[in-house]
C-alpha cells in the first residue's frame, strides 16, 4: 500500500517503479527478434497519442489506415477488386448533435403559460428530437416498474395511470436510495434506476415524451445541476424525445396544477414505498428540439495475396480490428468512463493489427507461391458492434462462396508467464481442435480451446455466414478499455512466438488439399447488451449496424428457442411479450421480464408484413 507514505516517499517509489519499467522495456528491446522489433514498431505507431485512440472518423484512425495500407503495398499485396484502392469505405451511425435547443413550456387553462428558461432544461441525446405541440402531463414518480422476486420488489409507478400519448415527468434514481434496508438492494443502485430502464418503460407504456428531474440526492450544495446533452449517453436508447428540466420548473407546474412540491412527493414515496402517480389536470406541455445523427465515414483496409494453382480462387481471410474507443467517455466502451484521456489500445487491438500485418509480411516474402488466396483485412468499427466485419461479409470484395475460413487476431499482446493462449472456433471445422492442440503445444503454448465461433470479435461475422473460424487471444487484463493500455506493457517476445504459431497454422490451412468443412457449434454462452439481469434465453443475434425501428436480427443460434420458434435472419422484432420494441434497449428490458420456459408472443416484420410467432424461452446458457 502507498496511501500512508509521506509525499517524498511516494515520489521516490514512483521514480523507482518508473526506472524498473524503463529497464524492463529496454531489456526487452535489446533482446527482441526481428519479428519482435516489427511488432514494437507497428504498435508504437498505432498506439501513439497522436492516433487519438483510433475512434472511427478521427484523424488518428485515418493515419492508422494509411500506415496499414502502406505495409500492404510495401509487402507486395494488391488492392481487392471493387475496393477504393486498399480501402473499403462504409458509414456507421454518428454521434448525436443538438441542432436546435428548442423550447419547453407548460400550457394551462385560460391560456396560462409557464415558459421554462433555456438554463432550466437540457435535451438528452439518449432520445430523439421531437415537436410536441400540446401533450397532457403525468407525474410518474421515479418512472420505475420493478417486479423482481429476487429483490422481493413489486413496485410500479405506472400502476393505475394512463400515460398513452402523454409526457411523463419522472425523478432520477430510485426510492429509498439512501436506506440500507431498501428493497431496491439497499444503498446499491439497481438497474431500475438507469435512464435505459426509465425511458424504455415510458415508451412501452405508450408515453409521447419524457421530462426528467433531479431527485433530492442529485441536488448537491443546493445546486440543481442539469446533465449536459450527451452526459446520459450518446446512443439512442429510445424513440421518444427526452429532456431534463430543473426542479424549480417542475415545481412551478406542479403548484399551478394544485399539487404538492417535488420535495413532498418524493419524501412521501420514499417513506411509504408506494407509488404516487397522477395526471396534471388541464395542463399540457409543449416540447420542441432537434437532434441530428449524421453518419461517420470510416474504412476497412484490405490487401490481397493471390494464390496459384487449382485452388487459387479459394480464399482464407486473416483479420484484426484496428479501431479503439478514442478518448473514452460515458457509453464509449471505456471502463474508465469519466476519463477523457486518450485510450491508446496497444493490446486492444494494435497488437492484433500488428499480428495480421506480420502474417502478411511473412507470407508475401515466401518464394514458393501459395495454393490459396489470402486476404488480409484491418476492420474498423469493431468496438461499436463488429461493424467493419459485418460490412465486409455483407458486401465482400472477394465472394464469400470462395472464402473457406477466417483467422482473427484480437488482443494478442499480453502473453503471460504460463504461456496461455486462448483460441476460439476450434469446433467450427473437423480437425481444428487437434490441429490447434498439436501446433500450440509444439510451440510451447498452453492452449485454452473454445469450440464456439461466436464470441466478442470479428470472427463472429464470418461464422454467421457458415465459414469456419479461429480467433487467437491472450486474455483480458486490468488495462482493458482503459487509458493505461499502452505500448510499454506489450510482451513483444510473446508476440513473436504467437506469430511463429500463426504462420505455421496458416500454412497448414492454406496447403491442405481439401477446404475446411463448416460445423455449427451448439451454444454455450449468450452475451446480452446492457446490464439487465436476464435469465431467459432467446438465442437471437442482433444486427447493431442497422438503423431501423425495432431490432433487426443478423441470425439466430442453432437449436435455440429463436430458431425453434421460427425467427429468421433479417426479421425485425417490433413487439416482444406484449411490449413494443423500437431499440435494442426495449428488447433487452422485455426479455429481462421473462422467465425460462415461458411462452411469449414475438411480432416481427418480415418482407414488409407483420408476422406473429410463439416462442418458448430457454434458460440462459453458461460456460
Amino acid at each position: 500500500m502507498i496511501a500512508r507514505l509521506r509525499p517524498w516517499s511516494v515520489r521516490m517509489l514512483l521514480l523507482v517503479l518508473m526506472g524498473n519499467l524503463t529497464t524492463r522495456a529496454e531489456d526487452q528491446a535489446s533482446s527482441l527478434t526481428p519479428a519482435g522489433s516489427r511488432h514494437k514498431s507497428d504498435i508504437s505507431f498505432l498506439a501513439a497519442d497522436a492516433r487519438e485512440g483510433r475512434s472511427p472518423g478521427s484523424a488518428g484512425i485515418e493515419a492508422a489506415a494509411a500506415y496499414i495500407s502502406g505495409v500492404f503495398e510495401g509487402s507486395g499485396l494488391k488492392p481487392a477488386p471493387g475496393g477504393d484502392g486498399y480501402f473499403q469505405p462504409f458509414t456507421i451511425s454518428g454521434q448525436a448533435k443538438l441542432v436546435k435547443p428548442g423550447e419547453v413550456a407548460f400550457l394551462g387553462p385560460e391560456s396560462k403559460t409557464i415558459t421554462v428558461e433555456a438554463a432550466e432544461f437540457s435535451p438528452l441525446a439518449i432520445g430523439i428530437g421531437g415537436s410536441i405541440e400540446a401533450a397532457p402531463i403525468v407525474f410518474a414518480g421515479y418512472g420505475i416498474s420493478a417486479h423482481d422476486s429476487k429483490l422481493k420488489l413489486d413496485y410500479d409507478d405506472y400502476a393505475g395511470v394512463d400515460v398513452k400519448a402523454k409526457v411523463v415527468l419522472i425523478l432520477r434514481r430510485e426510492p429509498q436510495q439512501d436506506n440500507d434496508d431498501s428493497p431496491f438492494d439497499g444503498k446499491k443502485t439497481t438497474d431500475f434506476a438507469t435512464f435505459r430502464h426509465k425511458v424504455t418503460n415510458a415508451f412501452q407504456h405508450g408515453a409521447a415524451g419524457v421530462l426528467v428531474v433531479n431527485d433530492r440526492a442529485g441536488v448537491k450544495d443546493a445546486k440543481d445541476a442539469l446533465l449536459g446533452f450527451s452526459l446520459a449517453g450518446n446512443d439512442k436508447n429510445s424513440d421518444l424525445p427526452i429532456a431534463m428540466i430543473s426542479r424549480l420548473a417542475a415545481d412551478k407546474v406542479l403548484a399551478a396544477a394544485g399539487k404538492s412540491s417535488l420535495e413532498t412527493l418524493e419524501a412521501g414515496i420514499d417513506e411509504s414505498l408506494k407509488p404516487n402517480s397522477f395526471p396534471l389536470a388541464d395542463w399540457n406541455v409543449r416540447l420542441k428540439f432537434e437532434i441530428e445523427r449524421k453518419g461517420t465515414e470510416t474504412r476497412n483496409v484490405v490487401g490481397v495475396l493471390e494464390g496459384a494453382g487449382p485452388m487459387a480462387n479459394e480464399t482464407i481471410v486473416v483479420g484484426a480490428h484496428y479501431d479503439h474507443v478514442g478518448r473514452g467517455g460515458l457509453f464509449s466502451g471505456s471502463l474508465s468512463p469519466l476519463s477523457r484521456e486518450i485510450h491508446n489500445g496497444a493490446d486492444d487491438n494494435a497488437s492484433g493489427t500488428s499480428m495480421m500485418l506480420e502474417m502478411a509480411r511473412r507470407l508475401a516474402k515466401r518464394g514458393d507461391p501459395l495454393p490459396r488466396r489470402v486476404v488480409f483485412i484491418a476492420f474498423s468499427g469493431e468496438e461499436r458492434g463488429l461493424l467493419g466485419s459485418q460490412q465486409y461479409v455483407d458486401h465482400p470484395l472477394i465472394p464469400l462462396s470462395d472464402t473457406v475460413m477466417m483467422l482473427n487476431f484480437d488482443m494478442v499482446g499480453r502473453l503471460n508467464d504460463k504461456d496461455e493462449l486462448t483460441v476460439y472456433g476450434t469446433g467450427t471445422s473437423p480437425g481444428f481442435d487437434t490441429l490447434v492442440d498439436v501446433l500450440g503445444k509444439s510451440e510451447g503454448f498452453t492452449i485454452k480451446k473454445i469450440s464456439d465461433g461466436l464470441g466478442p470479435s470479428d470472427q463472429q461475422s464470418f461464422y454467421l455466414k457458415d465459414i469456419p473460424v479461429l480467433f487467437a487471444f491472450t486474455g483480458t487484463h486490468s488495462d482493458y478499455h482503459r487509458p493505461s493500455d499502452d505500448t510499454h506493457l506489450i510482451n513483444f517476445a510473446g508476440m513473436s512466438r504467437i506469430a511463429d504459431l500463426g504462420e505455421v497454422l496458416l500454412l497448414d490451412l492454406i496447403r491442405r488439399p481439401k477446404k475446411p468443412a463448416f460445423v455449427r457449434v451448439a451454444a454455450k454462452r449468450q452475451n446480452d447488451p446492457g446490464r439487465v439481469a436476464i435469465t431467459a434465453y432467446l438465442g437471437s443475434i442482433p444486427d447493431y449496424n442497422e438503423d431501423v425501428k425495432g431490432v433487426k436480427l443478423n441470425g439466430v443460434r442453432e437449436g435455440s428457442p429463436a430458431e425453434k420458434g421460427g425467427l429468421q435472419k433479417g426479421d425485425v422484432i417490433i413487439k416482444f411479450a406484449g411490449k413494443a420494441v423500437a431499440t435494442i434497449y426495449d428488447y433487452t428490458e422485455s426479455l429481462a421480464r421473462c422467465k425460462p420456459d415461458e411462452t411469449v408472443e414475438v411480432v416481427v416484420q418480415r418482407e414488409g408484413k407483420d408476422v406473429t410467432l410463439k416462442v418458448t424461452l430457454g434458460k440462459k446458457p453458461t460456460d
